[in-house]
């Protein structure tokens, strides 16, 4: 049947790995990968304050350093879904974590506004191009188990990231300046870089197989739009809190230690959905994820009006529930990227445009709550703004349904069936 996955004689999708040996590996190397891709966005937050009264920078100025690996996310992911086609998705995978722990690295000489601003760019193009990448290979090697791949990846994404904004301090403190602890994040990418090193070697440079041009989006697909919608307001909420939370509270007379322990508290709570939900949504061969999505937005929602309405009412609770909605939002993301791709080439093609608008979109978060802090000196209105967002995502998350399930191809797959169908 035309436009169905080619399978080899064991009835597997052709690109899957051939062994239970090579899944280990590639659950392995998913999980070093996934364990770097947030730590160059979370390990500056907590130290803004500090690096803002250094250089000089403005708020907004602050806003749009943390804003830069995001916009690398938006704008790149299309150059990391061509680059598949050429250079195959391990070697792909190798190429962005070699740049995530070559620009953690140079932010340890980030004294100079250009170099911090230069390495936290060259980051942020690894994070752009290996976020892309978790989905297709997600999807090629367990295409059976996809709901606990994604759940293992999420986690160590977000477990990554909540480490190292709980340790962003304390590392200050020990190294004796931000700088080295930015720059200490160039460690924990290293075990990535052997493993798909090794990966890369295996495929002898042979590309994997994509059946539609690498640099076709799929424009024409609802879902795609519906699923870019859905996060752009999840990453717009996410980064803003991880960028302005912080720096709130320390407004309101915390010291900067216990305000970026809010980082930590923020992602360590997302951990649990994470793991939770996919598994949940994917239980006992489920199809529809809708009560799982609104179940997370319900929870954002909730914690949102909470730090808007009663900013010093148990704060710590409020973010723990904010957190809870963000980290089950993101990973039933990644879960319906897979879920709604026809398979591995669509999901890595359906992730770089769900990548394009969510991060555009949300990459002008921290940037506007830094200019609405600006206009209005305070934090009431940014965090109003974040409420409404949070409401929209809940009504938004209604309309992706089980109706979607494999229903985005490759561009140039589902042109050949429309034609096949006309004839």
């Amino acid at each position: 049947m035309q436009g169905e996955p080619t399978q080899d004689d064991r009835g597997l999708p052709a690109d899957e790995p051939a062994t239970t040996r090579e899944r280990l590996l590639l659950a392995l190397g998913l999980v070093l990968v996934a364990l770097s891709l947030r730590t160059t966005v979370t390990s500056l937050p907590p130290l803004a304050v500090e690096i803002r009264r250094d250089l000089g920078l403005s708020a907004a100025a602050i806003g749009l350093l943390t804003s830069l690996p995001v916009l690398c996310m938006a704008l790149l992911g299309v150059v990391a879904h061509r680059l598949v086609g050429r250079w195959g998705r391990e070697a792909t995978t190798l190429a962005a974590i070699v740049c995530v722990a070559a620009g953690n690295g140079l932010r340890a000489a980030g004294d100079d506004v250009a170099v911090l601003f230069a390495a936290t760019l060259l980051a942020g193009v690894g994070v752009a191009a290996g976020g892309v990448m978790l989905p297709g290979l997600v999807k090629a090697a367990f295409p059976r188990r996809f709901g606990a791949a994604t759940a293992a990846s999420s986690v160590a994404m977000l477990l990554g990231a909540a480490i190292a904004g709980a340790l962003a301090v304390p590392l200050e403190r020990l190294l004796g300046s931000w700088e080295a602890s930015l720059g200490f994040w160039a460690l924990p990418a290293l075990p990535a870089v052997v493993a798909w090193t090794w990966l890369a070697r295996r495929r002898d440079g042979s590309p994997a197989p994509v059946r539609a041009p690498a640099s076709a989006l799929p424009w024409r697909a609802p879902a795609a739009w519906l699923l870019g919608a859905f996060f752009a307001l999840q990453s717009s909420l996410g980064y803003a809190y991880l960028a302005w939370l912080p720096a709130a509270y320390e407004d309101r007379g915390w010291t900067q230690a216990t305000a970026g322990g809010l980082v930590g508290v923020l992602h360590l709570a997302q951990l649990v959905t994470a793991l939770l939900l996919p598994l949940l949504a994917t239980r006992r061969g489920g199809r529809d994820r809708r009560p799982a999505l609104l179940g997370a937005a319900a929870l954002t929602v909730t914690g949102a009006i909470w730090l808007f309405a009663l900013p010093d009412a148990l704060p710590w609770a409020a973010t723990t529930v904010v957190g809870l909605g963000l980290g089950g939002g993101f990973s039933l993301t990644l879960l319906l990227i897979v879920d709604y791709a026809r398979d591995a080439g669509a999901s890595t093609g359906l992730a770089a445009m769900t990548f394009l608008v969510g991060y555009s979109v949300a990459a002008l978060a921290p940037l506007a709550i830094g200019a609405l802090h600006d206009g209005f000196g305070g934090y009431g209105v940014p965090f109003a703004a974040l409420a409404l967002l949070a409401l929209a995502q809940l009504a938004l998350a209604t309309r992706l349904g089980p109706w979607y399930r494999g229903t985005v191809r490759q561009p140039a797959e589902a042109s050949a069936t429309a034609k096949s169908a006309a004839v």
